[in-house]
């Protein structure tokens, strides 16, 4: 009997049984009579042939295998957070002989590598034997897939999904508080395949893919509506992404469709819900590392899209929350500052308390500013655990309940809470979180110690990007640590700040809405003092970018000095229109009533707010962000605005004017001993 009959013959068998007979109208049926691809036989009617043979197979590959194997060497997959959560190594390369990891899937690249031309099979006829070429149509000049095509791999597969891998989830890596998981189902769901070799489970091309199937892209995986919910469902049969957490997520039920042709012709749905995981990852030939669509934040802005203007994604000109233009105003977030190197477990690799940076075994280092600044979407956000809830109404600058409780958009995002020393010391110790409960524990991650080494007095060496010369970046978690004197409510209320003494809160007669409504018991966000310039005509909340200096934001946006970026505000200025814009104003009342009690003492003197507050309004060692006049810059305005030598904190309702000596307290006190007391001390020679 002729081959050719015995193959028909065990094709008409197979598909008897529902098995391999729906190879014939696929891609993978090279012959002459393929109708669903390009690249097809010249002659050749036999379909099985380009891969089996009943007799005479070749030794490596099986079952009964027909094709030249490749010899490439293949760059395997790898990233930073495989390495960091201590995944098993992945073998150098894949397997040449049978039953070793890739070896399989070796087998599939003797097509899809590039390097093996398509027609290059062993024997077509028992009288033809050994390296037989089969004459192909829509192949490159060399017979191989042309490189054009997506179904070229290379072999260079660190941008393909990982094959010849070991499916291991029972790996894990613990924080300070809480653990995060390799996040893969125990067992896969079926329909997908696993392989074991030497005991252990592994990975390959057919672990996904069955190349026999009848559908788009040959996925076991073949019950959703369409290729989009085909793929999702491939990825979610492994990758466990609910973990302890609400789910879904808004990139999961977001309902704003793509209008990209390209998009709706490939996964045959415009909805994002139906893409899911591969609105940000493809399992091949992505353009970031782990598998993402594109480099990192571009594939915030732009999903599955060719371009952000035809998807709901965050880019400028689509239907989405557009965070990419925010991201492009004067003063931003740096997501560009470096591509590339990011895991989500960043976190874990700040500084040590001997002020050196923490890097993993590989050498590479975390959120430190010294060798490895950045401030990607997914050190904020996580994308996989992310709601649509903000802690702020769209029509409002600030929150009706103040807290400083993490909102939908920041859940289960790492960050670090610091073990809080003496007062005005900087912390050097941290417990790193798995999962941040309040907003700061994320902001602090670069804005302390853990992110930007040893500083001197509060100060680092760092030049600000709102103002380089006068103002250098700070140590906030410094300036807000619990045992200072004063700060803003962002860590602790004021009621419960250990290091201020009664009365710590202020008068709500101090205070505007929501803060007067419970003085001392509410905290806040770092959020609502500093975002868009622009949340209230269209920008997203959260501290993004903006057009201001220090991306202050609410209806008044400038400090110290009036938008002519010189022009200090002055006690001259409260309550005859020329503190317009003073940004203290958005909660703190400088009208009625205690204002005309200080100012009318005060006007004459033409002091400045930056005469006795620190211009970096976070902490101080004294009490109501007074500092004194032997403070450094950036506290003290250009080294030069602070004048008061001493200070004693008194009640709303027995304000004493105490001793002014001179002109400028240069020589006194602003308040006196009439209600008890000493000076607030000072932690400077």
């Amino acid at each position: 009997m002729r081959f050719a009959a015995l193959s028909l013959f065990i094709l008409a068998l197979s598909g008897s049984f529902g098995l391999h007979a729906s190879i014939v109208n696929t891609k993978h049926n090279l012959s002459i009579s393929n109708t669903a691809g390009t690249i097809k036989a010249q002659t050749e009617t036999e379909v099985c042939v380009f891969c089996h043979i009943p007799h005479q197979a070749r030794p490596e590959g099986k079952p009964l295998w027909n094709r030249s194997m490749p010899t490439s060497n293949y760059v395997m997959y790898n990233s930073d957070y495989l390495r960091r959560i201590g995944y098993p190594d992945a073998a150098s390369d894949l397997g040449t002989l049978n039953d070793t990891p890739g070896a399989l899937s070796r087998q599939c690249l003797s097509c899809h590598d590039g390097t093996v031309a398509v027609g290059a099979v062993y024997k077509v006829r028992r009288q033809q034997m050994n390296g037989s070429t089969i004459a192909m149509n829509g192949v490159s000049g060399s017979g191989t897939i042309p490189v054009s095509s997506s179904a070229s791999l290379g072999i260079d597969l660190t941008h393909q999904h990982p094959i010849g891998f070991e499916y291991n989830p029972n790996i894990s890596i613990n924080f300070g508080t809480g653990t995060r998981t390799s996040e893969l189902k125990d067992p896969p769901d079926s329909p997908i395949k696993l392989f074991t070799y030497g005991g252990k489970k592994y990975i390959e091309c057919s672990s996904c893919h069955d190349p026999h199937k009848n559908n788009k892209k040959f996925l076991r995986v073949d019950s959703g509506a369409n290729h989009g919910q085909n793929v999702k469902n491939t990825c979610l049969s492994c990758h466990d992404k609910s973990g302890g957490a609400p789910w879904p997520t808004v990139h999961e039920t977001i309902g704003a469709p793509y209008t990209d042709p390209q998009v709706i012709s490939r996964y045959g749905t415009a909805s994002p819900a139906d893409l899911f995981c591969v609105n940000c990852h493809t399992p091949h030939n992505g353009e970031g590392e782990y598998l993402l669509r594109k480099v990192e934040q571009q594939t915030c802005f732009k999903g599955a899209g060719s371009s952000a203007g035809l998807t709901s994604c965050h880019g400028t000109g689509g239907s989405g929350v557009d965070i990419e233009s925010v991201l492009a105003k004067s003063y931003a977030h740096p997501v560009s500052t470096i591509d590339g190197i990011h895991t989500d477990i960043d976190v874990l690799y700040g500084y040590d308390v001997s002020g050196s940076e923490m890097t993993d075994t590989a050498g590479r280092g975390g959120v430190s500013w010294g060798s490895n600044k950045h401030a990607e979407c997914m050190d904020c956000h996580n994308p996989h655990r992310t709601g649509s809830n903000i802690h702020v109404p769209d029509t409002q600058w600030y929150p009706d309940n103040p807290t400083n409780a993490v909102s939908d958009v920041l859940r289960n995002v790492t960050g670090v809470e610091p073990n809080w020393p003496t007062a005005w010391t900087q912390p050097t110790t941290f417990t790193t979180l798995e999962s941040s409960t309040k907003e700061y524990q994320i902001c602090f991650k670069c804005h302390s110690y853990w992110g930007l080494g040893v500083a001197t007095d509060g100060v680092t060496n760092y030049p600000s990007m709102s103002d380089p010369v006068n103002t250098p970046y700070t140590d906030v978690a410094w300036e807000m640590n619990i045992n200072n004197r004063s700060g803003h409510p962002v860590v602790i209320n004021a009621l419960n700040r250990t290091g201020s003494y009664a009365p710590k809160q202020l008068d709500s007669r101090q205070l505007t809405a929501p803060w007067s409504n419970a003085p001392g018991a509410v905290t806040m966000y770092c959020s609502d003092c500093h975002g868009s310039d622009a949340e209230m005509t269209g920008d997203p909340k959260g501290p993004h970018g903006s057009n201001l200096k220090f991306m202050l934001k609410g209806e008044n946006n400038y400090w110290p000095t009036k938008p002519d970026g010189v022009t200090l505000y002055d006690t001259n200025d409260i309550g005859n229109g020329g503190d317009t814009g003073l940004f203290c104003k958005n909660c703190h009342d400088l009208n009625e009533p205690h204002k005309n009690q200080w100012a009318s003492w005060m006007r004459n003197r033409n002091f400045s707010c930056v005469t006795c507050h620190v211009a970096v309004p976070h902490g101080s060692p004294i009490s109501r962000l007074i500092g004194y006049s032997n403070f450094p810059a950036p506290y003290n305005y250009k080294g030069n605005s602070l004048r008061v030598t001493g200070f004693v904190k008194n009640g709303l309702t027995n304000i004493n004017r105490g001793d002014v000596s001179g002109s400028g307290c240069g020589g006194g006190m602003c308040h006196g001993f009439s209600s008890g007391g000493s000076f607030d001390s000072n932690p400077f020679p």
